[in-house]
């Protein structure tokens, strides 16, 4: 009881220094040293798993550079960027055998989201962030008072159906009071819990509980960026159609 009460309040405190660090960001406009730490710590969780060797981990980012440098010079290619990230995303979850090899390029590509939206707008960045972390405390506060039955053991081991609901009803409040359409909010919402399921089920399939503890026992940066992976490919949508 006493290891679970300091691991609760060791999450909490995290948590606090997180939300405090976002914030410092978007009062002071510190964007790119937020954008560059969150990129920092997201190669430090891959290369940590080394499930591909330093070398291939190398020529994928390079590649990921390349395609970043494309991407700015010609910007109508930032229109189909999303297509690219759902292609792939189906492909890791098809292809068992080079899965981590898939799942490597989507996280990177992911980076590269949070980098276009910031510039496209940075309002956007900030409530990506914003919802993802709403969603994932609530979650994780009402299932632990509630529990109750669990939506997919095999994945998401704690993950219920009490805090999701809950979460997910208040992501779509918060989203249509921000003047966001009930169907956008609701795509959201789903895309959030999606995107933890997603990374769960990757966790999962590399036999791994968390993909760092960088973040002590929030575990890595990706463990803390999960739901924010499919939500950016949906604000992505609305920003290029708005």
């Amino acid at each position: 009881m006493r290891e679970s009460l300091v691991a609760d309040l060791n999450r909490l405190y995290v948590g606090i220094l997180l939300i405090i660090a976002v914030c410092t960001s978007f009062f002071l406009k510190l964007d790119i040293i937020l954008l560059s730490i969150i990129i920092v710590l997201v190669l430090y969780d891959l290369f940590s798993l080394k499930f591909i060797n330093y070398l291939t981990q190398i020529i994928i980012i390079l590649l990921i550079l390349i395609l970043f440098y494309l991407v700015n010079e010609f910007i109508l290619f930032w229109n189909y960027f999303y297509l690219i990230q759902i292609f792939i995303i189906f492909i890791s979850i098809l292809i068992s055998k080079y899965r981590f090899i898939f799942f490597y390029l989507s996280v990177c590509l992911f980076c590269i989201f949070l980098i276009l939206i910031n510039q496209n707008d940075r309002n956007i960045f900030y409530l990506i962030i914003g919802i993802s972390f709403l969603n994932d405390t609530v979650a994780y506060i009402f299932g632990s008072k509630f529990k109750g039955p669990l939506i997919i053991p095999s994945i998401s081991p704690k993950k219920t159906w009490s805090g999701t609901l809950v979460s997910f009803i208040l992501s779509i409040v918060t989203l249509y009071i921000l003047n966001f359409s009930l169907l956008f909010s609701s795509l959201v919402a789903i895309s959030l819990f999606l995107g933890d399921i997603f990374f769960s089920y990757i966790k999962r399939s590399l036999n791994i509980k968390d993909f760092s503890k960088v973040l002590g026992n929030h575990g890595g940066i990706l463990d803390r960026l999960d739901s924010m992976f499919l939500a950016s490919i949906i604000f992505q949508f609305y920003l290029i159609t708005n």
